[in-house]
């Protein structure tokens, strides 16, 4: 609707009968309103806050439509109305104070609200990022500690390897040692046994020679030497037999004499014989001062055996054999 003070004279058609008594009173009440707000302004002594205000014209009556009739005869126009004076524009509504304050303070809060949105956003953010590097340091922490742990159970299975490693050499090692000795206390054992059957049966064929010559067995092998070069007493009578057992050594000696070899250095053993003739043992009793002699000699002699027997079909006991480098050449 259109407010009051602003209309202004409107020409318009002429209208049926009725409307400008209705523009009219419109008229007179705007005048009417307009008056009584500058009497009642006027009129307080103190500035009262601003009141806004607004008019509203009412509405004009919608007139229903007169019937239809008969044109009377037409009459002279009418004069034209007066010019109706327009009214002063009102003044602008002044906002309450309390209005302004009302608004500035809803500003404010909706300023803080903001700025306090964006600090809970940021500490939100904060947070977040703070929690997120916290599991990532976790994750490492916990990696690291999983490697460790792994690399810990590694060296302690590796050194669990090597301790049973090692316990399983020395068991091994301690088995042969035991094995080892217990074959050398074995062979050590029978070698005992077999010297002391040697030396039951030497002596009791010592025994035999005493009773069937009547004299002691110390004459039997007295160790002296006989007249033949290369072997010694006990031999008894048979002389051919120093000559035969002479051959038998020299073959079986192996000796590279030096050129410049000064007289014949002989090496003296004392050689111990089983009743079957086997030698049982060759000792260095006196050396040639040539080492190199003394070996091949006892090796010579060790090769001989079985030595030759006697005429009756014996062997000596006992024999010392003298050899030199340069006998029987």
């Amino acid at each position: 609707m259109p407010r009051s003070g602003g209309t202004g004279p409107v020409r318009k058609p002429p209208k049926p009968k009725g409307r400008g008594r209705a523009f009219a009173l419109a008229l007179a009440m705007h005048g009417l309103l307009l008056l009584m707000l500058v009497v009642g302004i006027r009129w307080q002594t103190q500035q009262p806050a601003p009141v806004a205000a607004e008019i509203w014209t009412p509405a004009t009556p919608v007139e229903p439509q007169p019937r239809p009739v008969p044109q009377p005869a037409p009459e002279p126009p009418a004069p034209p109305p007066p010019p109706v004076a327009r009214a002063p524009e009102p003044a602008p509504p002044i906002e309450k104070p309390d209005i302004v304050l009302e608004q500035q303070r809803k500003a404010r809060e909706e300023a803080a609200r903001r700025e306090e949105e964006a600090r809970r956003q940021a500490e939100l953010r904060r947070k977040e990022a703070e929690a997120r590097k916290a599991a990532e340091e976790k994750a490492r922490h916990e990696l690291a500690a999983k490697r460790e742990a792994e690399a810990k159970a590694k060296r302690e299975a590796d050194a669990k390897a090597k301790r049973e490693a090692e316990a399983r050499a020395k068991r091994e090692a301690d088995e042969k040692a035991r094995r080892e000795a217990a074959e050398k206390d074995k062979r050590e054992a029978q070698e005992k046994a077999r010297r002391e059957q040697d030396e039951k049966q030497r002596q009791a064929y010592l025994d035999r020679l005493r009773a069937s010559a009547g004299t002691p067995a110390a004459g039997a092998a007295s160790g002296g030497t006989s007249g033949a070069p290369g072997a010694a007493g006990g031999a008894g009578t048979d002389t051919g037999y120093v000559a035969r057992l002479s051959a038998l050594i020299r073959s079986n000696t192996v000796y590279q004499m030096p050129a410049d070899l000064a007289g014949n250095p002989k090496a003296v053993f004392l050689v111990k014989v089983a009743p079957d003739c086997t030698i049982v043992s060759v000792k260095l009793r006196r050396s040639s001062g040539i080492a190199a002699w003394d070996e091949a000699a006892e090796r010579g002699i060790e090769r001989s055996s079985p030595l030759p027997r006697q005429r009756d079909g014996s062997c000596p006991p006992e024999l010392e054999i003298a050899r030199g480098p340069k006998d029987d050449r």
